[in-house]
């Protein structure tokens, strides 16, 4: 591989100020003012690169009244800065993760909400006790009590058809010259 160059602040020229220089780097690279202030304290303004394009980098600088000059850059150096920066992918690809995690949970939370009482008792006895009830007994919880929903009407009426249609078919077994049609 190549040896590869970095761009270095070395001085104003006498004919310019911080400001003009900042300024005009701001207008003329499109770059923030906190950058350009960052590279006149030393900070890298450009990615390390071939030695050619650092130079053409070096006279763009003395164009705009900054003296500078190529440091090389080993290649373990350059691995180092490559394998932060893939770090740093992970790191944010792990918070994304992390996030949409927690907002799947609050989903699944709204959901559970909304089901019928009957169907969470169902999926609780369903699912193993894996928490002690002892613990929760010392904690002194405030456990809001949900609306009840109209299920055990239901329940009862349906009980209430269900008896009726058991006598009726009992009758019709023990008379059934009582339900004949013909």
């Amino acid at each position: 591989m190549s040896q590869r160059y970095r761009v270095s602040f070395v001085g104003l020229e006498n004919t310019t100020s911080a400001e003009e220089v900042v300024t005009n780097l701001c207008a003329k690279l499109k770059i923030s003012e906190q950058k350009a202030n960052g590279f006149l304290a030393n900070k890298p303004l450009f990615a390390v690169a071939d030695k050619a394009k650092c130079l053409k980098q070096v006279k763009l600088l003395a164009s705009f009244g900054i003296q500078a000059k190529l440091i090389p850059i080993e290649e373990n150096v350059s691995q180092i800065l490559a394998q932060q920066q893939k770090d740093e992918r992970v790191f944010e690809a792990l918070d994304y993760i992390t996030s949409s995690l927690i907002r799947i949970e609050e989903r699944l939370e709204e959901l559970e909400q909304r089901l019928p009482e009957q169907v969470r008792e169902e999926q609780q006895q369903e699912s193993p006790q894996w928490q002690d009830d002892e613990l929760f007994d010392e904690l002194e919880l405030d456990l809001e009590t949900k609306k009840k929903l109209p299920t055990r009407k239901l329940q009862y009426l349906l009980a209430t058809v269900l008896i009726v249609l058991l006598t009726v078919l009992a009758l019709a077994i023990m008379y059934p010259q009582w339900f004949n049609l013909d």
